[in-house]
Parts: structure tokens; C-alpha cells; sequence
């Protein structure tokens, strides 16, 4: 039987666009975080583009129009210290409004969560009966501190039977991180049964200054669960489901950048079995209106299709997007579109790894 998949998702257009994309078995598979972005600041005017409610206020809508009928869960961790919305903390008011819409949503909070965003988790889990998300970043781990879950269990009135907890190995690397891994599931099982474990961490890697061409990196949070899950597998103990960051690198998501100022070189992140391959090409947008557009990516993913590891270990839609760019039948579009195919691909690429775990 294979295991879920709980990726944390960015909820913008590329990765949105990609979920609608994703076909019913897979989706099955697939319960994903959905974390809301922090607000766009206006450079020109040297404030916030939108208000809190106006940036919250079209996610129901969208998140039903491409998951409708599905399950997730509820991350506002990037706006935990917003003004409330319509007298509650965004937190409460985006699972209420999804779930109105048909998208039920988890609500997922972590120690360091405000004490609003802690009571909205356990009034949400009160009204709908959803459970609760705990993220367990190193610092709380139990075997590193052991009151910090333990005091949120009782902060957010839920029993463990109730909570969904991802142990968060964030960038950690290594043998050492895999034993540490496997000694807080171990200690996770004395505090009782929770409803799911999911272990996961790092993200995509950075690509500053990368040469032109396809480069390869590897899969570091895949390469850790395997490890972690060949070991737990052979002690007979439940194997834990899975988490990333899809092809994103986590700690880039807050850094305001004038978009102004900045040169976007073309360039497509693509999953294989171990690895990330980076194609990338001349400058899809430079300084003084400079650049190829989309065309400069068309040369790396002609390249990327000659790769040994191409369209394996399964073949995905992006692939018929790819050859149909490379062989003019498609357009190749820009960074958001880029997103949307490297993110189908991705999904569709741990969806069926986790199918064939036992």
C-alpha cells in the first residue's frame, strides 16, 4: 500500500494550475499544505499592494476551483502576525471559507504559532472535526525538548489520535540527521497514536550562479525518507508518509526583491528518481528590457530531453509539454508556466515513488 504525500504547497498560480492538472489517482494520493504567501509589497508606492482581506479573499474560490472535492490543510504561518479578518485570524477564516467551498482543510500550527492562531486551530478542529497539523521544525522535537509538543497538545485541547504531525528535518543532511529522524519517531510512539506521522524537510537547492546546461542535484529529502523508511521498515514499525517543498526552496519564499531590478535567467527544474535536474538557458528577462523571453528556454529543454534519466522513473504530462515546446507544436511561456510543469512533474513523479512503497 503506498503512502500520502503532503506536500507544502505555495498557494499562487503555478503551483494552483498544477493541482488542477493532476489526475484523480494521483490526487488521491495527494493532501497538500496549502501555505499562503505573505503580501506583495509595492515597490513604486513603498507599501503593501493589498490588505490582508483582499489578499485572503480570492483563495477560497481558487483552492476550489483546483481542489474541490479534496482534502488539505490550512498554513497562514507567514501571515500569523496579521490583522485579524472579519473578527478572526486568518487561520479560521480561510478553513471556514474552503470548507464552505468543498475544500475541507486541516488547519497546521507549530509551537512557535501565536496564541490567536493556536485557539483559531482548536475552535476550526471544534466546529468541523478535522484534527489538527502540528509541524515539528528540529528545535521542538521530542527527543530535543520534550515539552513542546506535549504542552501544544494540551494548548490546542486535542488528543493525539486527532493530529497530523510533520517531523521536519528541515535543510539536515547526512547519517547523522537519518538517526536523529529515526529516534523521534521512535519517541512520538510513546506519546500515543497519532493519526498520521509525515517526515520531510529540505527543498529545491540553491541555483545561484549555476552555469548554463543541465546540472544535477540531489533529492536530498527523498534520499533521507528512503533511508529513514528502510530502516523503520525492517522493525516492523508503521512507515511514515511523506513531505516536501515540491521545487521550491523554502527560504527564499519571504525575500522581497524589487522586481524591477532583477534578471530572470530561463530555466526549468525537473525531478528524477535521486536528483533535481536544472536546465537552464540564456536570460528570459535582463536589465534595459534584455532577454530572449520565452524562446531562450527552448535550447535547455532540448537538452533535458536527451538526458539519461529523462522521463524516468515514469512519465509524466510535463514530458508532453517539454517535446512539444522543443518541437514548436507549444509555447514555452514564462516563469509561472515554467512553475506549473516543473511542479506537474514533480507531483507526479513522488506520487508514484510513494505508490510502490509496501
Amino acid at each position: 500500500m503506498g503512502k500520502t504525500y503532503r506536500p507544502f504547497t505555495l498557494a499562487r498560480a503555478g503551483e494552483l494550475a498544477a493541482l488542477a492538472r493532476i489526475n484523480p489517482a494521483t490526487r488521491s494520493a495527494v493532501r497538500p499544505v496549502f501555505q499562503v504567501a505573505p503580501r506583495a509589497w509595492d515597490y513604486e508606492n513603498d507599501r503593501y499592494s493589498k490588505t490582508v482581506p483582499a489578499h485572503l479573499a480570492p483563495l477560497p474560490d481558487k483552492l476550489a476551483a483546483v481542489w474541490g472535492g479534496g482534502a488539505g490543510y490550512a498554513d497562514v504561518s507567514m501571515l500569523d502576525s496579521e490583522p485579524i479578518v472579519d473578527g478572526q485570524h486568518p487561520l479560521e477564516w480561510l478553513a471556514t471559507k474552503t470548507s464552505d467551498a468543498g475544500v475541507p482543510l486541516t488547519p497546521l500550527v507549530e509551537a512557535s504559532s501565536s496564541a490567536a492562531a493556536k485557539a483559531a486551530a482548536a475552535s476550526l478542529h471544534g466546529t468541523y472535526k478535522t484534527g489538527v497539523g502540528i509541524r515539528l521544525p528540529q528545535v521542538d522535537w521530542t527527543t530535543v525538548d520534550p515539552a513542546r509538543l506535549t504542552t501544544l497538545l494540551i494548548q490546542l485541547s486535542v488528543a493525539p489520535e486527532a493530529v497530523d504531525v510533520f517531523v521536519d528535518f528541515e535543510g539536515a543532511e547526512g547519517a547523522v540527521i537519518e538517526v536523529a529522524v529515526n529516534a523521534e519517531m521512535a519517541s512520538l510512539r510513546t506519546l500515543g497514536q497519532f493519526r498520521s506521522i509525515t517526515v520531510g524537510g529540505a527543498g529545491f537547492p540553491d541555483v545561484n550562479g549555476v552555469p548554463r546546461g543541465t546540472t544535477e542535484y540531489p533529492r536530498k529529502e527523498w534520499r533521507i525518507y528512503s533511508a529513514v523508511r528502510e530502516k523503520i521498515a525492517s522493525t516492523g514499525e508503521p512507515i511514515p508518509d511523506f513531505f516536501d517543498n515540491l521545487v521550491l526552496k523554502p527560504d527564499t519564499i519571504e525575500l522581497g526583491v524589487d522586481p524591477r531590478f532583477i534578471s530572470i535567467s530561463a530555466a526549468f527544474r525537473y525531478t528524477v528518481a535521486n536528483d533535481y535536474l536544472l536546465a537552464k538557458g540564456e536570460l528570459f528577462k535582463g536589465q534595459g528590457g534584455s532577454g530572449k523571453g520565452g524562446a531562450a528556454l527552448i535550447a535547455p529543454l532540448d537538452e533535458l530531453t536527451r538526458h539519461a534519466e529523462y522521463a524516468t522513473p515514469v512519465r509524466s504530462q510535463a514530458d508532453d509539454w517539454i517535446e512539444a515546446v522543443v518541437g514548436g507544436g507549444a509555447t514555452p511561456g514564462n516563469p509561472g508556466k515554467w512553475r506549473e510543469w516543473a511542479t506537474v512533474r514533480h507531483i507526479e513523479v513522488v506520487a508514484f515513488q510513494l505508490s510502490t512503497l509496501t
